[in-house]
C-alpha cells in the first residue's frame, strides 16, 4: 500500500517564535533572511524501521547521514593565512598552527574513552536525546566505551545534541541596563586579560600558542593599544580599529584549508572582527558606534558559518574518537600511544569549546548592545558549553582527563539558557566563572551572587 503523503510542518525556529513559515525546502525564507538554522521536524517512524533506515542511509550516503541530508557548506570567505598547512589528511594535521603534532594512528590500539550519559544536561526531549546518545551509564573511567550496538561512544563534547542551537521559548525576565553595564565591563576585562595573559574565558591559552593569524595579530595589538589609551591617543586608536575592521571585512580571500584548520580559521576571523566591533560599539563615540553597527550583520553571519563548519565536521575521522578508548590508564609500555590520543582529544575539545564560548559571548554582547540601543533583542539561538570548574584552565591533557573522570557530580556540559537545574542542585563552586557570567545575564546578577554566597556558607 502506498504511503500517504505527509503535510509539511513549519520549521522549528518559526514555530518557536510563532511566526509564519513558507515551508520551503531546504530552508524557509524567514530563516534565510534572519540567518537562522532552519530545521524541519522529522516525521515519526515506527521503532522497528528506525534502525534499518539509519543503516541504509549510512551505507548509501555517509556524508548525508552525518549532516542530516542538508548542504551546510555555503560560501565561506576567510582571511588569508599563508602559514596554515593545506594538507588535510588526519595524520598531517599536526603541521598547522593548532598544535596537532601528536596525532598518530598508532594510538588506536591502546585507548579507551567513555563519557557519562548524565555528564551532559541537555534541553533535548528524552526521546531525541536517547536516539542521539545511545551510551547508557558510561563514564570517563569505565572499562568499556561502546553502545548497545558495539560501536564506540562519542565523546561528550562531540555529541550531536551539543551542537543544537537552542531558542528560549518563554519570555525572559526584564533585564535592566544596570545589569547590562557590568556584563559589558566583564567582557572588556576578558579582552584585557587576553592582551595581558594571552588567554581569557573564550580564547584558550593553547588556541594560538603555535601561531597567530595576521588578522588576530592586528586585533591583539589594536586592543593592547586601546587598553593603554590616553586622551591624546584615543581618537587615533579608534580610527585604526575602524580601518582594520573595514579591511578585514572587504579584503578576504577564499578558504585554502579544510578540516580542523578550517574551523580554526573561522574562529580567528571571528575573534578579530569581534575585537574591533566591541571597541567601537562601547567606547562612547557616536560615529564609531554607527560604524560598528554596520558590521554587526557580518559578524553574526561569520559566527553562524563558524558554527556550521564545526557542526558538519567529520569528527569520527580522528583515531581517538573513532576507537573510543581510554588513554593514560594503561601500562608504561602504552604511554606514548596513550599520550598521543590524550593530546588529540584534548586539542579537539579546546577547539570546539573555543567555538562554543565565542559563539555565546558574541551573541550575548550583540544582544546586550541591541537592548541598550533600541530596547529589545530577538533571541538568535544559544548553544551548550562546558561548565565544570577547572577544565578550561587545565594545563595538560592529564589534568583535563582527571577532571573529567573525577568524583565531581556536576555536569560537564549544560545549556547556557537554562541555569535553573544547576543553581538548584549544585554548589556554585562546581562551575567555572564563564558559566556563572553567562547565567547572570539570564537570571540576574543578584540571583547568581545569592547562589554563590549560599554555597560558600
Amino acid at each position: 500500500m502506498a504511503a500517504t503523503p505527509r503535510r509539511q510542518k513549519a520549521c522549528i525556529p518559526c514555530a518557536e517564535s510563532k511566526r509564519r513559515c513558507d515551508k520551503e525546502l531546504p530552508e524557509c525564507r524567514r530563516c534565510i533572511d534572519k540567518d537562522l538554522d532552519c530545521v524541519y521536524p522529522q516525521p515519526k517512524r515506527r521503532r522497528r524501521d528506525l534502525e534499518t533506515a539509519r543503516e541504509v542511509q549510512a551505507v548509501q550516503d555517509p556524508v548525508s547521514a552525518l549532516t542530516g541530508g542538508r548542504d551546510l557548506a555555503g560560501d565561506l570567505i576567510l582571511p588569508d593565512h599563508s602559514n596554515v598547512n593545506t594538507n588535510t589528511s588526519p595524520d598531517a594535521m599536526g603541521g598547522g598552527d593548532l598544535d596537532f603534532e601528536y596525532w598518530d594512528s598508532t594510538a588506536a590500539g591502546n585507548l579507551e574513552i567513555s563519557f557519562l550519559n548524565d555528564a551532559v544536561i541537555t534541553y533535548v526531549p528524552t526521546s531525541a536525546a536517547s536516539a542521539s546518545n545511545p551510551c547508557p551509564n558510561q563514564g570517563l573511567g569505565a572499562d568499556n566505551s561502546t553502545d548497545f550496538r558495539g560501536k564506540p561512544c562519542t565523546p561528550f563534547f562531540l555529541r550531536d545534541e551539543t551542537f543544537a542551537v537552542q531558542h528560549k521559548q518563554e519570555d525572559p525576565a526584564c533585564v535592566t541596563t544596570v545589569e547590562m553595564q557590568p556584563f559589558i565591563g566583564e567582557v572588556e576585562k576578558m579582552l584585557q586579560s587576553w592582551v595581558t595573559n594571552g588567554c581569557n574565558g573564550f580564547i584558550h591559552q593553547r588556541l594560538y600558542d603555535k601561531g597567530m593569524p595576521t588578522c588576530v595579530q592586528d586585533a591583539f595589538t589594536t586592543f593592547a593599544a586601546y587598553a593603554n589609551r590616553t586622551p591624546a591617543t584615543k581618537e587615533t586608536i579608534l580610527q585604526i580599529a575602524d580601518d582594520r575592521a573595514s579591511a578585514l571585512t572587504h579584503h578576504a580571500v577564499q578558504p585554502v584549508v579544510n578540516g580542523a584548520q578550517e574551523i580554526w580559521a573561522h574562529l580567528a576571523r571571528v575573534h578579530a572582527l569581534f575585537v574591533y566591533v566591541f571597541i567601537r560599539a562601547f567606547d562612547g563615540s557616536v560615529r564609531m558606534r554607527a560604524s560598528a553597527e554596520q558590521q554587526l550583520p557580518i559578524l553574526r553571519s561569520w559566527v553562524m558559518q563558524m558554527w556550521e563548519t564545526a557542526k558538519r565536521h567529520r569528527w569520527d575521522d580522528y583515531p581517538s574518537v573513532k576507537d573510543g578508548r581510554r588513554p593514560l590508564l594503561g601500562t608504561s609500555g602504552e604511554f606514548h600511544s596513550d599520550y598521543d590520543a590524550a593530546m588529540e582529544i584534548w586539542q579537539l575539545w579546546i577547539l570546539t569549546e573555543s567555538v562554543r564560548r565565542t559563539h555565546l559571548i558574541i551573541d550575548t554582547v550583540l544582544n546586550t548592545f541591541r537592548l541598550m540601543t533600541v530596547g529589545w533583542a530577538e533571541c538568535e539561538g544559544y548553544v551548550m558549553c562546558t561548565v565544570r570548574r577547572g577544565l578550561w584552565d587545565a594545563e595538560s591533557a592529564v589534568k583535563w582527563f582527571n577532571l573529567c573522570r573525577g568524583d565531581a557530580k556536576s555536569p560537564l556540559m549544560a545549556p547556557s539558557l537554562k541555569p535553573g537545574p544547576m543553581i538548584s542542585q549544585y554548589p556554585a563552586g562546581d562551575f567555572d566563572d564563564f558559566a556563572k557570567l553567562l547565567w547572570s545575564f539570564v537570571v540576574g546578577t543578584d540571583k547568581i551572587q545569592c547562589w554563590v554566597d549560599k554555597s560558600s556558607n
